[in-house]
Parts: C-alpha cells; structure tokens; sequence
C-alpha cells in the first residue's frame, strides 16, 4: 500500500477490495482510508480473486483501470510509466514487465537510462505472450481503458484466471504498448498457486487456455504454434508436479496430461520460435515419463 500512495502520477482513485479477510487486512484497508483521502474499501463475503476484481471494477469512477496484486509492489513511477505509455502508443492497454522476488529476499529497485517501447497488434501481442518472452497473461503489470470492461469479467471461481482474460483484453483491444521498466515486483511465496503441490483444482488453467485456443484459431492462426508452446509447458508443470506414486483419479489425471504431452510434442519440437525449455522437455518425452519426470525435478532444484 506504501509504494501505491507514494506513486508519481498522483490523481489515482486507490480502491482496497477487503475480500472477506480473516486476519487484520480489513481493519489495516480502514486505518490506510483515514490517512488519504484518494482511498476507497470496500468489505465483502470471499469471493476469490476474480470476484474481488469485477467488485472493483464496477466501483470504480476513473477511465483507467490497474491491478496490483495485495502481495505485491510497485515502483513510485509504476503508474506514470503505463499511462505514458497507453498516450504514446495510442493504444487501450499498457503494460510494463515484472521482477521476481522471493519471499523474505529485500526489496530491490531496477533503475535504467532507456526503456525498450513497443506497440503491439493482437496477433503479435498473443503470440509474444505465449512464447512466454515480454508480455504477461497476469492481470498485472497493465493498465486498461475501463470500458473494456464492459463485456469482459473475470471468471469467478477459477484459478488461472489471468490467462483467458487477458486474451479477450487483448483481442478487444486490437494492440497493446509495452515499456519494458521492470516497474512491478512479483512476490513468490511458499504456499503460493504456483508453488503449491498439485491438486485437481490446478486443472482450470486447461479450461482457461481452451478458451484462448478458440480465440487463437478462430481469429490469429498465425499465433497457434505460440499457444501449443504455451499449452505444452501447462501440461509439464502440471504432470510432473502429480506424484509418482499417485493412484484412482490422481492418477487417471496423470495419465491423461501425459497422453496430450505425447500429441503435443513434434508440434512444439519442430517449432524454431517455441522456449527452449519446452522443444527440450518434448523431446526428452521420448526416453518415457520417468526419465522426463528426474529430469524435471532437476531443473527445478
């Protein structure tokens, strides 16, 4: 909240979603309220994440919409640098790129002469996001016109919701700038989506990127070996992360990821402009699923 109040470009509408929190966030979103007046909370039943943010959204009074995650920060020029870059781009969204941190790690700050800017269309934009090079599926690190909201929501109830999302954004959008600040610092955390150890639940980030696959085909087939790279590395992280020694549905789920890696991965392969990480795993896919799985583990150490 510190890094948001102290932001340069200070004509912000600062909206704090308490989503049904069980410790003191809540009564923390109030003290914060009392000290700036530009701070809006609003306290609600849980409703998960994408709940949280059409909630904003539609409480919202600005143009301009941005999403910082509540673990998160962002530097004192975070929302300057996007609103510049939406002006100069002529475009309904900006995005910036991220920098990781640990949890525990200090907080550091990425300083830099001249910044890589670049506009977009949607073709080049899905496919950039989906080689995983520049852009980003989160709802961050971007800040959009309002309006395209007004028949995109996120999917309440789902993890990975950024993905599908942000491909409807982008679709509607037509193009996107990009500014390559490093202005955001993503945290991760232990017991965090990404990090937490399988459960049937991580299965909707498949759904999701069936929902970007139709998009895909249907409307920038140039971008579908972009998406088969992406949906390859999905399946990955979430096969090898099921254990060995799974058994019943578990293991059937197991069985099936495995199954799509296997139908994937010539397409990914032969792709010259798909990550490396995925044409190598596809290719290691050969030598049969223990091998690939000791291999995973290694370059996840």
């Amino acid at each position: 909240m510190t890094s948001v109040v102290e932001q340069t470009y200070t004509n912000i509408e600062i909206i704090l979603v308490d989503d049904g929190s069980t410790d003191s966030s809540g009564t923390l979103c109030d003290e914060f309220a009392l000290s700036d007046s530009r701070i809006c909370v609003f306290h609600k039943k849980n409703g998960g994440l994408s709940d949280a943010r059409n909630y904003g959204i539609r409480r919202s009074h600005g143009s301009l919409i941005s999403f910082i995650d509540s673990d998160d920060y962002v530097s004192p020029d975070y929302i300057m640098h996007l609103y510049q870059a939406l002006v100069r781009g002529k475009t309904d969204i900006a995005t910036t790129s991220i920098c990781i941190f640990r949890e525990g790690e200090p907080l550091k700050e990425h300083k830099r002469d001249t910044a890589e800017f670049h506009v977009y269309d949607a073709c080049e934009a899905l496919e950039d996001m989906l080689y995983m090079r520049h852009l980003e599926p989160n709802a961050f690190p971007k800040i959009y016109k309002k309006e395209l909201f007004d028949t995109i929501q996120y999917p309440v109830g789902k993890l990975y919701e950024d993905i599908a999302t942000t491909t409807k954004l982008i679709d509607k959008a037509g193009k996107i700038a990009y500014l390559d600040e490093k202005d955001y610092y993503y945290r991760i955390r232990p017991n965090s989506i990404q990090t937490a150890s399988f459960n049937p639940k991580k299965l909707d980030l498949l759904d999701q990127l069936s929902v970007v696959k139709s998009i895909v085909q249907t409307k920038y087939p140039g971008a579908i070996g972009a998406y088969y790279s992406k949906e390859q590395s999905a399946l990955f992280n979430l096969c090898m992360n099921i254990p060995q020694n799974s058994v019943g549905k578990t293991k059937k789920i197991r069985k099936d990821l495995w199954s799509l890696i296997l139908k994937n991965r010539r397409k990914v392969i032969f792709d010259k402009c798909a990550r490396s990480d995925a044409r190598i795993a596809s290719a290691i896919s050969f030598l049969g699923f223990k091998i690939c799985n000791m291999a995973y583990k290694i370059v996840r150490r």
